[in-house]
């Protein structure tokens, strides 16, 4: 499966609208089977932008195979604080393929600060 980073943000908002920080079994969103919600929900987890309950094999314990996410980690809420703006999360998304030619969470990530900075006046120097 490939990484959607626009389903990322998507569920990163998700969890900062909830109201509560209940366990959510499962997770729909629009336009997104609940396989790729699955997968997503584990590599956010294995990247530590969400705080989740882990399921794990019986047959391999040491392995994950279900994810049941509850709230956004202080990461979480530092990547969604640069991603929210659609127009700037558009425009670092633009900028990083043209320029790059990936679409990397690092570099998006860095990116999306960036642009932050120039809109809110603030020059490093």
């Amino acid at each position: 499966m490939k990484r959607d980073l626009d389903l990322v943000r998507k569920i990163l908002i998700y969890f900062e609208e909830k109201e509560d920080d209940q366990m959510e079994r499962d997770i729909e969103l629009e336009g997104y089977e609940s396989s790729l919600i699955n997968y997503h929900l584990l590599i956010m987890d294995e990247a530590g932008l969400l705080r989740c309950e882990r399921s794990y094999s019986k047959a391999t314990p040491d392995r994950v195979i279900k994810v049941y996410p509850f709230s956004l980690t202080w990461k979480g809420h530092e990547f969604l604080s640069a991603a929210k703006n659609e127009g700037l999360w558009n425009k670092a998304k633009s900028i990083s393929m043209k320029q790059a030619g990936i679409l990397s969470f690092e570099l998006l990530k860095e990116l999306l600060v960036s642009l932050a900075k120039d809109q809110a006046g603030i020059h490093n120097g």
